[in-house]
């Protein structure tokens, strides 16, 4: 008796695996870090008032401090007029990480951050690859016995996979950087980068074989 393939489901979770793996290794975001140039030079300036005003007090105490506060401003904007640095445009990068899933573990590990690392490891990684092994061997050997048990395993194990939170916990990150600004100095912006997407892609396509399964098998039940 010649035995028939689910051609599509195994298609499908082939798909998903190719697209995990590019998933956990390719950059998923970028945070950058920019400053404006005239933030930087008013910050600079008022960091050197401070420091003239102190030590103008240190060796007169009786000094009025808002007086010499006035007088060192003038002085220094004098200097940073001369200078042109009053009319400074444009922005400077201060920060920028890109980091993927293998990368953010390794760094965690790196870190001494080795529980919090095995965790996304283990969710992120380790539990969708067993997934989709589970899922290729339930389907492709369907006439044996280790077809149910590796289905059934992974019916399991699908409770305790994090891949769709992980990627919602991403978007959540981008939303919040676009709209986080340091203290006004530091305006953070976030971008998706490839990992992101072919992740992203994995948790559509291992759903979709999921669901593919599960309908057969029930049409095969009833």
């Amino acid at each position: 008796m010649e035995i028939t393939r689910p051609v599509t489901p195994i298609i499908v979770i082939i798909v998903s695996l190719a697209l995990l793996i590019p998933g956990v290794t390719q950059p998923m975001l970028t945070l950058t870090g920019t400053i404006e140039k005239s933030q930087i030079t008013e910050t600079g300036m008022d960091l050197i008032v401070d420091s003239i005003v102190e030590k103008a007090l240190k060796k007169d105490k009786d000094k009025s401090e808002e007086a010499e506060r006035e007088k060192a401003g003038r002085m220094v904007g004098t200097v940073t007029g001369m200078l042109g640095l009053k009319n400074l445009t444009g922005e400077v990068e201060a920060y920028k990480k890109t980091r993927s899933i293998a990368g953010t573990v390794k760094e965690l590990f790196r870190s001494g951050s080795g529980i919090v690392a095995f965790l996304v490891m283990l969710f992120s990684i380790i539990i969708p690859v067993i997934k989709i092994l589970l899922l290729l061997l339930g389907t492709y050997f369907q006439e044996l016995k280790i077809s149910r048990k590796s289905l059934s395993i992974n019916n399991v194990i699908s409770k305790w996979s994090m891949a769709d939170v992980f990627v919602i916990a991403i978007i959540v990150a981008y939303m919040a950087a676009n709209s986080s600004s340091m203290g006004g100095l530091m305006n953070l912006h976030g971008e998706f980068e490839p990992g992101f997407y072919f992740f992203l892609g994995y948790c559509i396509f291992s759903i979709l074989s999921t669901q593919l399964i599960t309908k057969k098998y029930m049409t095969v039940k009833s």
